[in-house]
């Protein structure tokens, strides 16, 4: 803790007075993130990509050009484990502000090999999508899994998978949840499986209009509604324990359904607003939410 370090460093200190210096500062305790790393190139790819979206999509809402509630914002979660780290003043750090802190201070390690859990869903301007629940990878994985083999293999995304899985799963909950998919602008990440001509081809024939993966090959995740969506789900999970994956399964759809339509409309709003940002701030990642 705080004191102990104090006093480590040889400052004659005690919980009282470390608690009674934090209360006159006014310090509040701010969680640490895990931040991209960027390159001066990455940057200036991200102020290019940024000034791009924001011309094509709007740049407010109420504008000439508005299209930022037809996006429906889709990714693959982080990994949701079934320990999480309990000790929140441990992965915190205290300041005035959250813009106090140094870079070096707010991010943080993974601990790897835990048992976990990986996520795919979407946000736009109707809500959540798939309504009731994200959908749970690894059900759908295993599902794909060929017949007569070893059930102890973990079985991996690849572009053909992901194909599939758009041109199924993804098709009939949007078919059914998100009405004329011709007046849907689709949105998913840059990673390599996701790239791949089968995957790219699988998207066109499921979404008409989608928002091309040359400007999604920009690291814009700090502006992506999802991954918000994401955090705040990691946040509200955090410090819970489970016994076994299901109960992790069913928090997880507790808290997904939890997320109004029109909370989901603010944060689709203030898209053009985060690209801003990345541009006013010269690529850099941007801290406000």
């Amino acid at each position: 803790n705080v004191n102990a370090k104090l006093r480590k460093l040889g400052y004659k200190t005690s919980n009282t007075s470390v608690c009674r210096a934090k209360t006159e500062l006014k310090l509040k305790w701010w969680k640490r993130q895990t931040v991209q790393k960027l390159t001066n190139q990455q940057k200036i790819q991200r102020i290019f990509i940024a000034k791009q979206l924001r011309k094509k999509y709007g740049t407010k809402k109420g504008g000439k050009i508005f299209k930022w509630n037809c996006i429906l914002n889709t990714d693959f979660s982080g990994a949701f484990k079934l320990s999480p780290q309990n000790n929140r003043h441990n992965e915190g750090v205290y300041a005035e502000s959250s813009l106090d802190i140094p870079y070096e201070l707010r991010t943080i390690s993974k601990q790897k090999f835990q048992k976990s859990i990986m996520l795919w869903g979407g946000i736009s301007y109707k809500g959540l999508f798939p309504e009731q629940s994200p959908i749970f990878v690894d059900e759908w994985l295993e599902l794909t899994r060929p017949k007569d083999t070893d059930r102890r293999k973990k079985v991996y995304y690849t572009g053909d998978r992901y194909a599939k899985f758009i041109q199924t799963i993804v098709a009939d909950k949007a078919a059914k949840e998100l009405g004329d998919l011709r007046n849907l602008v689709f949105q998913d990440d840059q990673d390599r499986k996701q790239r791949m001509h089968v995957a790219l081809n699988a998207v066109k024939r499921v979404f008409i209009n989608r928002i091309e993966s040359k400007d999604c090959n920009a690291k814009l995740a700090d502006v992506r509604p999802i991954e918000n969506v994401w955090g705040a789900l990691k946040e509200n999970l955090r410090g819970r324990e489970y016994d076994n994956i299901e109960q992790l399964k069913d928090d997880i759809k507790k808290e997904w359904i939890k997320f109004s339509v029109s909370l989901c409309q603010q944060m689709m709003d203030k898209i053009p607003a985060r690209l801003k940002l990345v541009i006013d701030q010269g690529g850099n990642q941007i801290r406000e939410h």
